[in-house]
């Protein structure tokens, strides 16, 4: 007999169907130029982007600062900084992460004066263009779901679900944009493997649990894009290694930042 929470998930499941939600926000682009994007899809949503192969395929390391809030980003109110912060900690890790497995070099900081064996081939700029809570207890009624029905999906309770915007452009070190995606997404309604169930802890049950599923489904839209875009080339990729432990260095670049600002 299947559980109670699986009785009432597997018709749940069936309605809700297994895309994912696109979302708008309602702030000002900033990207350097959104000219060369053009429509595309990721995971079943509907983004857009640019990519520019050859020039990615040359590039070997690049420099990642933290993810920031973009100008007008479209955030729901009263949201305390040091959450926003946590979203930018998070967001930075998962992108580092992702462009250290597309074969990239992952710098948090630049090199300091002289240092030529630390200079980089282009900047990565992300941006939280939007942030929509997620309502607590519908959130935590999915979560409990997905844990009492194994397999591979993880149903949602279509209420009150989580929004993310992010922009991110890779620039040359002549300024030119090589590399850009524009996208924006609801949590999955229905997504796969159990990501966020209740055995992650307190995290999957707060108001911004949906936000932080989405970070590294956005970390993956933009690594998906390079690598498709350095896999195009006839010349030889140039691959790199991204130190270990390098990731983990934003934790403290951001509680720095949080510090200065009083």
């Amino acid at each position: 007999m299947l559980p109670k929470f699986a009785s009432l998930a597997l018709p749940l499941v069936a309605v809700l169907g297994l895309s994912a939600c696109s979302t708008r926000f309602d702030a000002p682009s900033s990207l350097s130029t959104g000219a060369q994007l053009t429509a595309g899809e990721r995971r079943l949503l509907a983004v857009e982007e640019y990519a520019d192969g050859p020039a990615l395929a040359a590039m070997e390391r690049l420099y990642l600062p933290p993810v920031r809030l973009a100008p007008g980003a479209d955030i729901d109110p009263d949201i305390p900084p040091a959450r926003l912060d946590d979203v930018r900690r998070r967001l930075s890790r998962d992108l580092c992460q992702r462009l250290a497995r597309a074969g990239f070099d992952v710098r948090p900081v630049l090199a300091t004066a002289g240092d030529i064996d630390m200079t980089v081939d282009g900047e990565v700029s992300a941006a939280i263009s939007g942030i929509r809570r997620n309502n607590v207890a519908t959130t935590g009624m999915s979560r409990l779901i997905g844990v009492a029905v194994p397999g591979p999906l993880n149903p949602r309770v279509p209420l009150g679900i989580g929004a993310l915007g992010v922009e991110a452009e890779i620039l040359d070190d002549t300024g030119r944009q090589v590399a850009a995606i524009r996208w924006a997404s609801q949590n999955h309604l229905a997504s796969g493997g159990g990501v966020t169930t209740i055995l992650d802890g307190p995290d999957a049950f707060t108001d911004l649990a949906d936000v932080m599923d989405l970070s590294s489904v956005f970390a993956d839209a933009l690594g998906d894009l390079l690598e498709e875009a350095r896999a195009d080339q006839d010349a030889a990729v140039i691959e790199a290694d991204t130190p270990r432990g390098t990731c983990d260095a934003y934790e403290a670049l951001i509680d720095d930042e949080a510090a200065e600002l009083g």
